[in-house]
């Protein structure tokens, strides 16, 4: 069996960093090149790490081939009030990987996007989430999983009050959701799922939402 080449973005985050413990101990991958800002404290024979500001990408010159891309990056209003800078990094930063992911042969990308992504929403987070879907599905990539959760649980390496106080309530939301798209998952469930998708990597555009997390 061909062990995967893997890129990921945002390996940082709380769904990005799950991801990666995943992807390190998988049978299936054989190494793991994460694009951060500053060197991961991590010491994993599978790991290559490039750093990089996003703004020059000849870091990723040295990569030979890609088999695998995950696209878990991400930032906040509170980190990124510039509406400019925010789709820059969500929708800029996310485009410009994956096409020259695929440009290394890369035919399977996984995006972590939002329950509600919707590129002609009025929200201003919804509508970036929903352009860069339809961005990342235009690219043509044989197999592209877009992943849509609601809450997610788990510590974040960030502070975000308000999303600690949700996540508190979940247990009460999630009881009138009845398992629907809505209700909230732990970052760790997520992750495990997407690298579950490697192996069964299904042809086509497919979105997948809470019921599915779990299937």
């Amino acid at each position: 069996m061909n062990k995967k080449q893997v890129l990921l973005l945002g390996a940082t985050g709380l769904v990005g960093s799950n991801v990666l413990s995943e992807l390190l101990k998988s049978d299936l991958v054989g190494n793991v090149t994460v694009l951060v800002r500053k060197p991961l404290a991590i010491s994993n024979s599978k790991l290559i790490q490039v750093v990089t500001d996003f703004s020059d990408w000849t870091a990723l010159d040295a990569l030979a081939s890609v088999d695998v891309l995950f696209c878990c990056i991400g930032t906040t209003r509170k980190k990124t009030p510039d509406l400019v800078q925010y789709k820059a990094i969500d929708y800029g930063i996310t485009m410009e990987v994956a096409r020259r992911a695929k440009q290394l042969g890369c035919q399977q990308i996984h995006l972590i996007s939002s329950v509600g992504a919707n590129a002609k929403s009025s929200n201003f987070y919804l509508k970036i989430k929903g352009e860069t879907e339809e961005g990342i599905q235009s690219l043509g990539f044989e197999t592209c999983l877009i992943y849509r959760p609601s809450m997610l649980i788990g510590a974040r390496n960030e502070s975000r009050p308000a999303e600690k106080i949700g996540q508190l309530l979940t247990p009460v939301f999630d009881f009138f959701t009845f398992g629907g798209n809505y209700h909230s998952i732990r970052a760790t469930q997520l992750a495990q799922c997407m690298v579950r998708q490697v192996e069964i990597s299904k042809l086509g555009n497919h979105v997948l939402y809470y019921r599915d997390f779990n299937a």
